[in-house]
């Protein structure tokens, strides 16, 4: 999966597909080599970290089972349709997220938003494959370090008295010897990922007193004060940003054989750990605590919607619906790829990889509470954002040559990571390329400039306090913003361009009828998005962290920058509205009404379809009073002008 679009290779000699002069007699858009390369690049995009790290971490966070409950429905509901209709629209259109909103103007924001929000993530998301490159280093030992409680890890840092390393009579021993009453033993792999990788234990926190004269524990509590920035993880991060940069320069022109090894090597890898894990004594308490709800109410139950917006949001992360990459990776296919066999498939093997990496992380967690002699699951680790590094890491180090086994197993994290790096760039890149068509000369220097900028934003990340700003990007930027972003491009295409109008220009494209269910649940996303965000929102409770020494919460006006960040990505949907709005006020070949209807460069992208699309069209509609056109074409209900009809008349 480890194959980037056309786009990425030669941007300079893709074309827009014809749309100039009606789309007739210009060159074809690129397309991929092969519906092999689309479809491991969309595999890329969407099996990724976010299946592997993401995922679990939710689940152990909203309840386990009642998580994976709610997660499936979602899916079913929402992520398979909306997966579909992002493919099938850059398929159809031959655009990038921003260029298809030729369908309607009114919705020209959505695109920009998807990009300020694939922005976002691109920054805080190579924090986290930098941490896979720290983990690689760090196995090149003759022991694992994270398998040792050690007083020197790196650089003076050690573990803790609360640290252990074996079962429960070392967790015990720890206990009655060195620990105080309230404190509890922590796993060595937990340590080393807190204090060794991290620095947490470095961070200021802050203790104030409530009213009643409780005390609250708050980090990023001092304004700029983020600790200092850990130069070791520094460099890891540099260094992937440097192949960032190298492979969307150069673009990735890799061989067959080296997108299967990459599609293939994380699942015979993930598939070894599953075997291991279900192996494990204390498997089944894990397995039960991922599948089977806690509870029918309460928190982290079914009835909780936060569980549910938590929910949502995985999907939309592990899917990469409403971030835009979809529709461009789509749009380089051929015009009559039989995109709903694909989209099927791959949304499938999403959810199945999901499972995978939850089962693997929770049969370890099941493990290690057996070992530390825990009550509940929920108590095995303290704090959950980075659960995957700390579970696998524990598995890995119990195989046989763990050094080769973690070696392989962060190099292909790491792989999976670049592939959805990649797309979340090249989305923004799009963006660039659409709106200043000049910029393609001057890729290189793009490129830099923004691999440059976004290093230079993640560095907060790396500090000793950077677990809570990824938290906080991750919460917000990463999380609510999306939900607001699905919920209003679902509005702009199904319900103002239409459901009936999306599904014809789908019919004419793939030659098939689209199901009466499929339509049904494209316009229900919109409700059924809404609902869950606004119960969510109505019992919204600000995010918060923990340590072994209790619950961490944050400032009002870290949640206040947070909010910012989801302000940043939805108000371009209405500032672009009232833009476009205004321009088509003002321009004297505009009426105000066009501004939600299809322009008259909306169509299909290539040029052979577009001539038989446009000419079905002047054959089967006649303009009678302007607008007021009552034919209707049986599949078509919208109505394209006919041949000679005024340019101030096209929709």
């Amino acid at each position: 999966s480890h194959r980037l679009p056309p786009e990425s290779v030669d941007l300079e000699t893709s074309t827009a597909g014809g749309h100039d002069d009606g789309g007739l007699g210009a060159e074809d858009r690129e397309h991929w080599g092969s519906k092999w390369e689309f479809i491991f690049s969309c595999v890329g995009l969407s099996v990724g970290i976010g299946n592997v790290w993401r995922f679990p971490t939710l689940a152990y966070e909203n309840g386990g089972g009642s998580f994976f409950i709610a997660y499936f429905i979602l899916l079913l509901l929402i992520g398979k349709p909306m997966y579909y209709m992002e493919l099938v629209l850059g398929q159809f259109a031959q655009r990038g997220p921003v260029g298809v909103w030729k369908m309607c103007p009114l919705g020209v924001g959505v695109g920009v938003a998807q990009c300020i929000v694939s922005l976002i993530v691109a920054i805080y998301y190579n924090v986290i494959m930098a941490y896979c490159l720290y983990y690689i280093f760090a196995s090149f030992q003759t022991e694992l370090p994270w398998t040792v409680c050690s007083d020197n890890w790196f650089q003076n840092v050690g573990a803790d008295s609360r640290c252990y390393a074996g079962d429960t009579a070392d967790c015990e021993a720890a206990a009655s010897s060195d620990l105080l009453a309230n404190e509890t033993c922590e796993t060595a792999s937990e340590q080393f990922f807190r204090r060794a990788v991290l620095g947490v234990h470095n961070a200021v926190i802050k203790e104030r007193p409530a009213e009643n004269g409780t005390l609250f524990r708050y980090a990023l509590d001092e304004l700029g004060n983020i600790g200092e920035i850990k130069w070791d993880i520094t460099l890891c991060l540099l260094l992937s940003w440097i192949i960032v940069f190298a492979c969307l320069v150069k673009g990735i022109k890799s061989s067959g054989k080296v997108v299967y090894f990459t599609a293939t090597f994380p699942y015979l890898l993930l598939l070894a750990l599953l075997v291991y894990g279900c192996t494990l004594e204390g498997a089944w308490d894990g397995i039960q605590a991922f599948f089977v709800p806690k509870g029918w109410s309460g928190p982290n139950s079914l009835s909780d919607p936060q569980v549910w917006r938590k929910a949502a949001e995985q999907m939309f992360f592990s899917l990469s619906v409403s971030w835009g990459g979809l529709i461009m990776f789509g749009s380089y296919n051929k015009f009559n790829h039989k995109v709903h066999i694909t989209a099927t498939i791959i949304s499938s093997l999403d959810f199945l990889t999901s499972i995978i990496s939850g089962v693997v992380i929770f049969t370890v967690l099941g493990q290690l509470k057996l070992e530390g002699g825990y009550e509940d699951i929920s108590d095995v680790v303290q704090s959950s954002t980075g659960l995957a590094f700390i579970a696998y890491p524990n598995a890995l180090s119990r195989l046989v040559v763990p050094q080769l086994w973690s070696v392989m197993f962060f190099f292909m994290l790491f792989l999976l990571g670049l592939d959805s790096e990649f797309a979340l760039l090249e989305t923004v890149l799009t963006a660039f390329y659409d709106g200043l068509p000049k910029t393609r000369k001057y890729k290189p220097a793009l490129v830099f400039l923004m691999c440059v900028g976004c290093f230079l934003l993640s560095l907060p990340c790396v500090s000793s306090s950077g677990t809570f700003v990824f938290q906080i990007m991750d919460d917000y930027g990463g999380g609510m913003s999306v939900m607001w972003i699905a919920i209003l491009e679902t509005i702009f295409i199904m319900w103002i361009y239409g459901v009936k109008n999306f599904a014809a220009d789908v019919d004419f494209m793939l030659k098939l009828k689209t199901s009466i269910i499929l339509k049904i649940l494209w316009v229900m996303v919109p409700i059924l998005l809404t609902v869950i965000l606004a119960l969510s929102l109505s019992q919204f409770s600000p995010p918060s962290n923990s340590d072994t020494d209790g619950k961490l919460y944050f400032p009002d006006w870290i949640h206040g920058v947070g909010i910012f960040l989801i302000l940043v990505v939805v108000v371009q949907i209405p500032f672009w509205a009232l833009v476009t709005t205004i321009y088509y006020l003002v321009s004297p070949s505009k009426r105000i009404s066009d501004v939600a209807r299809p322009t008259a460069e909306w169509g299909p992208g290539d040029r052979h379809a577009r001539k038989e699309y446009l000419t079905l069209k002047s054959r089967l509609t006649r303009p009678i009073h302007g607008y007021e056109n009552h034919m209707m074409y049986p599949g078509y209900p919208y109505l394209y002008p006919a041949a000679g009809y005024h340019h101030s008349y096209h929709m």
